[in-house]
This record gives structure tokens, C-alpha cells and sequence, in this order.
């Protein structure tokens, strides 16, 4: 469940492109719109991009999700640092932001946080702009 939006760097434009499974969380579950990341590239301490990137969390189980909206400052937390730490290993502001590698790269801080297989992450957004 992963639906992807690339910006190519240049002049920002976006395109869209669906996940191999789906291209949308399934009809009927809750989602959890997060509030976007906004990340600042930096190469030898220079600033050369930044990054955006607009996350959705998808609960499997109805009766998770109050505990999970009460954690839900500690996942933006462990998130932001997820993704700080990722964007300067794996994002190059000449290339797009592969969504399934920050899928699979938060799914572990989730994890550790609720628990296993009860939440499931959609890159709903994600955008490089050079500077």
C-alpha cells in the first residue's frame, strides 16, 4: 500500500505513480494524515535542497487507534530523526526519494513504538527542491 510522488530536480514538477500493490490504503481503514517533514540538505555545509516529504498511517485494527493517536508526538519525534539521518544517506537532490526506502526504513521506529503489523505507512508525498 504505497502511492508515490516524485518531483525531478530542475523545475519542481511532480509525477505521480502507483505502488505495485495498491496505489491507496484499503477503502474503510483509518488514516492518519501527519503533518509534512521538512528537511534541509546539506553537503559540506552548504545547503542544497530541501526535502518534503507528507506521511500517512494506516491502522489495521480500529481498536488501535487511540492508543496510537496518543503516541503520536513520539512517532513525529522518532520519524524526524529517521528521516534527518536517511536524508543524508540516501537522498541526493538529483535524484528522486525512492518512497519504498522510507517505508522500510521508519517501519522499524513504528514498530518499536506500537508494535508489530498494527500500522502500515504511506509515502503520500515526497519532494526534493534544489536550492
Amino acid at each position: 500500500m504505497l502511492m508515490i510522488m516524485f518531483v525531478f530536480v530542475g523545475q519542481p514538477l511532480s509525477l505521480h505513480a502507483s505502488a505495485k500493490d495498491n496505489a491507496m490504503p484499503d477503502e474503510g481503514k483509518l488514516a492518519i494524515e501527519m503533518d509534512p517533514f521538512n528537511l534541509s540538505m546539506f553537503e559540506r555545509g552548504r545547503l542544497i535542497g530541501k526535502a518534503a516529504i507528507t506521511l500517512t498511517l494506516v491502522v489495521e485494527d480500529q481498536k488501535n487507534s487511540e492508543m496510537i493517536r496518543e503516541r503520536m508526538p513520539q512517532i513525529r519525534s522518532d520519524f524526524l530523526g529517521a528521516l534527518t539521518i536517511l536524508s543524508r544517506q540516501r537522498f541526493d537532490v538529483n535524484k528522486p526519494i525512492n518512497p519504498d526506502i522510507v517505508r522500510a526504513y521508519l517501519t522499524p521506529f513504528l514498530s518499536h513504538r506500537i508494535g508489530e503489523g498494527k500500522v502500515g505507512i504511506f509515502v503520500k508525498h515526497a519532494l526534493i527542491t534544489p536550492t
